[in-house]
Order: structure tokens, then sequence, then C-alpha cells
């Protein structure tokens, strides 16, 4: 465990918040480390369970609200929140949930099994909502790859699950917003080795079918993540090759040209639900966890 060192009156936490270069292997794009946070249990520290014959846990997942990084830390039951100037604050205590996402206003959303739990750090107040897609089911909990809290173009806060259905949250609002789109995307397996991104309109009708190029491999876990505000899709994939899951993020053209392959480090040292975020200017958020702490990564090149 690191110490906090006192400086006069001043506090210095160990907390990292720099723009250092990481180049990741493979397609040698260029990542910001713009976090770094230690295990601990003191101030500006994450929880972390490493005992003999244990799973390892630490904070499962995390969500990028405008210039914050939110944390989920699984161990402490709290949410935190990093800025720019490298400081961590608690914004909700006594905690425990899957996903999160900011509210675009200081709060979070926090889902806990078909529950989800707004907190509003600003008066203290909590409000709870449940989530059912529109046959009334609600969504479950795929371990080691959860939900994710999602935001539409309108602010509607919506579940998309690993198995792609979407849950709305009736009533849930954010004034973070994504960026627009006039469809609805989800990841379809058609055979063993295809997979597409197909683009549905209100009426579920298929306009768009993208096929995930599959790089001298085969697929495990491919999620939709996202659009930019240029329209472009983004998906996250595990691609297995000799036995071994290698992680990727692939920007795509609403054509279907890929335009742009992140590799990203599949090195982690906790479980984590939730590994990537996309942020709407098309930059590419990972959250990793090390034997030395977390990390947050941003993969911003232009495609």
């Amino acid at each position: 465990m690191q110490k906090i060192f006192s400086l006069g009156k001043k506090m210095i936490l160990p907390l990292i918040f720099l723009t250092s270069m990481i180049v990741s292997p493979g397609f040698a794009q260029v990542g910001e480390l713009i976090l770094s946070a230690p295990w601990g249990d003191q101030e500006g520290e994450l929880g972390l369970i490493n005992a003999p014959e244990m799973e390892r846990c630490g904070p499962i997942a995390f969500s990028v609200d405008g210039d914050s990084v939110l944390i989920l830390d699984t161990i402490h039951k709290e949410v935190k929140a990093a800025g720019k100037d490298g400081n961590m604050k608690i914004l909700a205590k006594d905690v425990a949930g899957w996903a999160i996402c900011g509210d675009g206003n200081g709060g979070v959303y926090v889902q806990n099994n078909t529950r989800i739990d707004h907190l509003n750090t600003k008066t203290g107040t909590k409000a709870m909502y449940h989530a059912k897609n529109k046959s009334g089911k609600s969504p479950r909990l795929i371990e080691g790859y959860g939900n994710d809290l999602i935001v539409d173009e309108k602010g509607q806060v919506k579940i998309r699950s690993v198995s792609q259905d979407v849950y709305p949250i009736e009533g849930a609002m954010s004034k973070k917003q994504s960026a627009p789109s006039s469809l609805s995307y989800s990841i379809k397996r058609m055979l063993r080795n295809e997979v597409r991104i197909i683009g549905c309109d209100a009426d579920a009708k298929d306009l768009v079918s993208v096929t995930v190029k599959i790089d001298g491999g085969t697929p495990g876990a491919t999620l939709f993540k996202g659009t930019d505000a240029k329209g472009n899709l983004y998906v996250e994939l595990e691609n297995i090759k000799n036995g071994k899951a290698e992680l990727e993020v692939h920007r795509y053209a609403p054509t279907g040209e890929r335009l742009m392959v992140f590799p990203l480090s599949n090195n982690y040292f906790t479980t984590v639900y939730k590994k990537t975020e996309v942020a709407p200017d098309g930059s590419v958020y990972q959250m990793l966890t090390t034997k030395d702490g977390v990390q947050i990564l941003r993969y911003r090149k232009e495609g």
C-alpha cells in the first residue's frame, strides 16, 4: 500500500492524472495514460481483494462523463470520480452494482440486478428505476461481462446487455447524450466465424449489415459499443488466436468500410465487466487493471 504524503496542509495523494504515452502492440496505435490509481484503502486508492484460493476482485466498471472518469469501486462499495485536476473524490457510498454511467450533471446511475439507482450528488437524494424491454423482460447478468448503461441521443438511459438486447429505463434521463443516430445497432452472429453489425429502424427493419473483420482468428465475445458524431460504428472484439484472446476495438464507416483497429491490452489483473467506452468524438477509453492498480487509457487517433 502506498502512503499519503503531507506537504504543509496540502495532501498529495498517490493518484496520477497525466498524458504519458503507452504504445499498444500489433497495430502500433498509441494510447494516453490519463489516470493511474494504486490499490489500497486510503484516499485516492481503489479496493482490491487478493487472497489465496480466491478470485482477485477490484473495480468492475467505469464510465466517462465529460472531463470526469467514474469508477465503480466494488470492494469499497463506492463510486469515485477523477477529474483533470488529478483529485479523486467519492460520489456515493454503500453502492453495489454491475454498471454505471454519469447523468451529465455530476450524478450517477448504477445498475444493480434489474434495479437502477440514480444518485443525485448535489441534493443527496436517490431515485430508483427498473429496466424492462418491450416484452416485459428484465436484463440478466452474464458473469464476467455484465451489461452496459448507455444514453441515447435524447438523453434516455438504457441498458445494453451482452446479448445485445436493449432495455429502456423509463423516467431515467441524462444531460450526457450519445452521438445522434437514426438507427439502433446490435451484434448478430451468423456462422461460427461470421459476425455482423445490424442497424435497424424504429420498425425493427434491418437497413444496415456490416461484416466485422476477424484478422486471423476466431471471434469470442463481440459487443457493439456505440457511434461517434460522424456516424462511425464501434465494436469491442475478442479475437482468439492460438488459444489466446486478443482485445480489439474496431471503427467502421456506416457504409461498412473498416477505418481503424485499436489493439488493447487484454492482460487483466482482476475481472472487469466493462472494459471500454466510446465517446462522441471517437475517443476509445479502456479501464485496465494491473498488479499495481487501475489505469484508464484513451485512444484518439483520427480515422
